[in-house]
């Protein structure tokens, strides 16, 4: 990029990195979301405890957050006539047998080869064992079986403890803020393009200068006479139009054929103001956007004046007469 010696273009470029310091304002603001949701959920995973501890150790407590290894796929003994969507299930980890209530989802996730390798694990909230549920369990698990090998309600405790595993999910996962963070990452990669388009196209109409046309610009930017409208990104010299709306456009007076205002509306009402040009080759430029407020209709009065009276050949206004010459023009070009 060539060196730029006047101020107000320089700070005009240097306001092309805004659109970068929002990209990375939400890009780290999407980042907390995820670290804030991974440590919830560590936090959560804290609160859990494995189900057979839970029944050696905390004297088969109720009402307590669990979780088990499914090593095998579960194995279904009853479910409830008004309930077909759930059901009763003998889940084994690998060393212990329990019961546990299942969705028919869940089932179908944990019904799949390969467990005993690598076991999934489920989430839940530890409940009584019904005394019905024992004894369809005790005749599941002693079909089959020689005698001595039978278990029966007496030691039923010692093989599944007192308490199943119910309301359980495959995944304990609090995916808000992973949701959440979708609005900061999409909004920064929006300004991440603004930054790179508009970043890109300046640099190519800044190339496209020559050190003479470069020096004659600044020279009209240093003079008294250039307006400069910061807030809008707009500077009109003697000869040249200079705007920052979409990215950096550097044009003459002299090849405009067409200016004109469009209003925005949203349900009848005006809800934005906008400046357009046009060149002798046909091509429009966006040289302004503002509010639909009062003071916008004076300023953008000003503006379209100030530009039009660099050129008297030049169009004023967005109406159908002005169309047809328009479209005349670049006929006959």
């Amino acid at each position: 990029m060539k060196k730029i010696k006047n101020i107000t273009l320089k700070k005009e470029i240097k306001k092309l990195n805004n659109s970068l310091y929002i990209f990375i304002i939400f890009l780290v603001l999407g980042a907390l979301f995820i670290a804030f949701g991974i440590y919830e959920n560590r936090k959560n995973e804290a609160n859990y405890d494995y189900l057979n501890d839970i029944i050696e150790n905390k004297n088969n407590e109720t009402g307590a957050y669990a979780y088990l290894n499914v090593a095998q796929a579960p194995y279904s003994i009853a479910k409830y006539e008004d309930e077909d969507k759930e059901a009763f299930y003998i889940i084994f980890d690998g060393t212990y047998f329990y019961i546990a209530y299942l969705s028919n989802d869940l089932y179908a996730k944990l019904n799949v080869e390969g467990l005993e390798e690598d076991p999934l694990t489920i989430y839940g909230i530890t409940t009584a064992i019904p005394e019905e549920v024992k004894e369809i369990a005790i005749e599941v698990y002693n079909d089959g079986l020689e005698e001595e090998d039978q278990i029966s309600m007496d030691n039923f405790n010692n093989y599944f403890g007192e308490v199943y595993l119910n309301n359980t999910s495959l995944k304990k996962l609090n995916s808000s803020f992973y949701l959440l963070s979708i609005i900061p990452f999409s909004i920064s990669l929006i300004f991440l393009i603004i930054f790179i388009t508009k970043k890109v196209k300046t640099k190519k109409r800044l190339s496209k200068l020559t050190e003479e046309e470069l020096n004659t610009l600044e020279q009209e930017l240093d003079s008294d006479d250039a307006k400069y409208y910061s807030n809008y990104h707009l500077i009109l010299t003697n000869n040249y139009l200079i705007s920052f709306t979409s990215g950096l456009n550097i044009l003459k007076y002299s090849n405009l054929i067409w200016i004109y205002e469009h209003k925005v509306k949203q349900y009848g009402i005006t809800t934005a103001k906008n400046i357009f040009v046009m060149d002798n080759n046909g091509k429009t430029y966006h040289i302004l956007n503002t509010d639909a407020f009062k003071k916008s209709s004076e300023l953008i009065k000003e503006i379209i004046t100030n530009i039009s009276n660099k050129n008297d050949k030049m169009l004023v206004g967005y109406n159908k007469r002005n169309q047809e010459e328009i479209n005349e023009i670049l006929k006959n070009s």
